[in-house]
């Protein structure tokens, strides 16, 4: 919660037992799950969106009937599972099996009914980087580096320019 609302989210969930304030902040969750998921995918089709959409609804209607914290946790677990097995491509549908299944290579592919395709522009890769650089070496060093790269006038992207100073 913290990672994605800020500390105060963390402190008022870590110093409370109040069923409310936990069930609003894991309504808020949900919604930012779904807002990420329709803002950050570009290319879907409408039968998996709607499968997300039914997904955090239901795990919204679930949340009104919780009357505990480790309830709210099971929903959003639920919820969460859900979103991550439709990442992939489908949910399984096993429930009222009784056979076991194992976890093995192959046994496990969900992409019968769509591909997952993880792309990354030129920039995507640039800003990845950067803010992995930034984390290496500080912020003023970052800054020291990128006021040099922009004076040298390179015609290298910032993050082939550090590499190839590296190298050299």
């Amino acid at each position: 919660m913290e990672n994605v609302f800020g500390s105060d989210a963390w402190y008022a969930l870590k110093e409370s037992n109040h069923i409310p304030t936990w069930r609003k902040y894991a309504e808020k969750m949900l919604k930012a799950i779904e807002l990420s998921i329709k803002d950050t995918v570009e290319i879907y089709d409408d039968e998996w969106m709607l499968q997300i959409e039914e997904s955090i609804q239901r795990g919204m209607e679930g949340l009104k009937g919780t009357n505990a914290i480790d309830e709210i946790i099971a929903v959003l677990a639920g919820v969460l599972i859900n979103v991550s097995f439709l990442q992939m491509g489908h949910i399984p549908r096993r429930s009222g099996n009784t056979k076991k299944y194992s976890l093995r290579k192959g046994k496990w592919q969900f992409n019968s009914y769509r591909s997952v395709v993880y792309l990354q522009s030129r920039e995507q890769k640039e800003n990845l980087f950067i803010d992995k650089q930034r984390i290496a070496i500080g912020f003023e060093k970052q800054q020291d580096l990128r006021g040099e790269h922009y004076r040298s006038r390179s015609k290298l992207p910032y993050s082939e320019w550090c590499k190839a100073r590296e190298k050299a």
